[in-house]
């Protein structure tokens, strides 16, 4: 079974069947935030035991992607030779846990075209993070079989998708409070960044274009959601802004017309390099996961930014995965548990 502690909530997803015949056996959302969101998940998962159908004792965890320090580290012919130091100090410098940390790396880009250059993905947790995850879910009874950063598991439920495409495409990971871009390519992440503009910096402009268009009565609502009160950000929220935002189309554009730019140039970087370290390979289309993507007018504001298929990632439809309503309703936000429920099952 797969368990996501998000940041905003935990998801628990249980798969049955197989490649080309999955169905969802359990799926359940647990909201919770802040360090402690891993037990208090676990003690509303353990109230719900019962009720849920779960089958056997494994659990696939996955880590929510803020918890995560994302780099990319050049390696060149001046510091090939201590590649191990290098990565220790960008860990120590990208992250701080009382109880220490724990780094693991990956080649990301492959070589330029002379070969005397490569850029290793370097991925960074803290300590404390690692145990909260596994004592919350060993308080389930289960034992934890892997852990993985949120965003491979997205690229691998994305990737069946896309399976047997020859053209490189990517994923934005639009998270409350870390947004990742990522490209795949032949089956593997070759680029991974953390971007700059956030779900919470998105909703902070959405905020201002409704106050422009004098929707006081949904403030109260932004204001809960911003400030990541618990339980002020699920699907109900999304479900009332885009009601409230009915009709005010062109003016939430132009508020968000500009943030937009802002993040396809910063993507469009990121091409670039990648292009440099791909001969020239170029992204097909851009697919969006995470609690931003469904924000009244994004896709719509970073498709006309970046003039690129843009749209809302739906793998449980694409894939005739069969699952109940309130999956399909927003699966841009079970990518992560669905990648980590398919490892599972695969």
């Amino acid at each position: 079974m797969a368990l996501h502690f998000g940041a905003l909530d935990t998801r628990l997803l249980q798969l049955e069947g197989g490649p080309g015949g999955w169905s969802v056996r359990t799926a359940s959302i647990y909201s919770a935030q802040g360090k402690s969101r891993h037990a208090r998940a676990a003690e509303r998962v353990a109230e719900e035991r019962k009720s849920l159908r779960l089958l056997g004792k494994d659990a696939l965890i996955g880590i929510s992607s803020d918890a995560v320090s994302v780099n990319l580290v050049p390696i060149d012919e001046h510091n090939r030779g201590r590649i191990d130091q290098v990565l220790k100090d960008t860990a120590t410098r990208s992250s701080q846990d009382s109880e220490g940390l724990e780094y693991r790396y990956l080649p990301i880009t492959g070589t330029d075209m002379a070969g005397t250059r490569e850029d290793l993905l370097l991925l960074t947790v803290g300590a404390s993070e690692l145990r909260r995850c596994r004592t919350a879910t060993e308080s389930l009874g289960l034992r934890p079989s892997g852990m993985e950063m949120g965003a491979f598991p997205i690229a691998r439920a994305l990737k069946e998708v896309h399976q047997g495409e020859e053209d490189p495409w990517g994923f934005l990971h639009l998270g409350f409070s870390q947004s990742l871009f990522g490209v795949v390519h032949g089956g593997e992440i070759r680029f991974l960044k953390p971007m700059q503009l956030t779900g919470s910096a998105l909703l902070s402009r959405l905020e201002e274009a409704l106050n422009c268009t004098e929707l006081d009565s949904l403030n109260p609502l932004l204001e809960n959601a911003s400030s990541g009160q618990e339980n002020g950000i699920d699907s109900t929220t999304i479900a009332n802004l885009h009601q409230q935002s009915v009709g005010h189309a062109v003016e939430i554009l132009r508020f968000l017309k500009s943030d937009a730019e802002l993040l396809a140039q910063e993507i469009r970087a990121c091409l670039r390099h990648f292009a440099t370290r791909n001969k020239g390979a170029r992204m097909s289309c851009l697919e969006l996961t995470g609690f931003g993507a469904s924000l009244p007018e994004v896709e719509a504001a970073l498709g006309k930014s970046l003039n690129l298929p843009v749209g809302l990632a739906a793998p449980f439809e694409a894939l005739g995965i069969q699952a109940p309503s309130h999956i399909r309703a927003e699966e841009h936000l079970w990518c992560a548990a669905l990648g980590l429920a398919m490892r599972g099952e695969a």
